[in-house]
């Protein structure tokens, strides 16, 4: 482990070699596994930080029906669930698969709002997934699946969305990785690489509320 002494001296040397770099290029081929030795590998910061206190739900919105099999939804929720968890990014997380129930029970009406699903589970925070689309494999096409999701934490007491800033919600895509090079040919193998994806997807969700290493990074780059 590296004592902060040793991080100071260590600071030091590199903006020695940055000056030296004014003067001479033959230093500088150094100082990128020099910078990488002291910051460590790159990575991306959390886009929000969630109310670790608060109790909350996921909610994955797919009001167009672009999933095509409950079990790809119900993986998607499991996924995001077990990477919160895993970094206890809040102490109470109700199940989103009751949120879910709530939200089709409700869908002949159409009268309940995101706030109100969430409050019907005792959650004050619903992190709030709508599916924008669902591209499922296809052997003729050579065509992966991938899933672009808008992601918003909407506070259920207040009924306010805390993040991001633009009520339409953050963007994000999520693809198979690593890509598979070859599209299932059958239906089953097919049907195994959607569930993959939606892992994939949870975890992309997850990856939104902490930070981690730019090559774990589940959303495609730009996301």
């Amino acid at each position: 482990m590296t004592s902060r002494t040793d991080k100071w001296l260590l600071r030091t040397a590199l903006c020695a070699l940055l000056a030296v770099c004014t003067v001479t290029s033959t230093a500088c081929n150094y100082l990128g596994p020099l910078i990488f030795f002291i910051e460590g590998p790159p990575k991306f910061d959390a886009e929000y930080k969630l109310p670790k206190d608060r109790p909350a739900v996921v909610l994955i919105d797919d009001p167009r029906s672009e999933i095509p099999r409950r079990a790809i939804r119900v993986a998607m929720i499991e996924a995001t669930e077990k990477d919160i968890l895993r970094k206890s990014l809040v102490k109470d997380l109700v199940s989103g698969q009751s949120a879910l129930r709530v939200a089709q029970a409700d869908q002949s009406a159409g009268q309940m709002s995101v706030a109100e699903i969430g409050r019907a589970v005792e959650s004050e925070i619903v992190i709030w997934v709508t599916v924008d689309s669902f591209t499922r494999a296809d052997v003729s096409r050579n065509q992966e699946p991938a899933v672009a999701m808008r992601v918003r934490v909407v506070d259920a007491t207040n009924n306010e969305i805390l993040w991001p800033g633009d009520s339409s919600g953050h963007r994000l895509v999520a693809t198979l990785t690593p890509r598979i090079g070859t599209v299932a040919s059958d239906a089953g193998a097919s049907s195994a690489s959607e569930l993959k994806l939606a892992q994939n997807a949870g975890q992309a969700i997850g990856q939104l509320f902490y930070e981690h290493l730019v090559s774990a990074h589940m959303a495609e780059r730009g996301n």
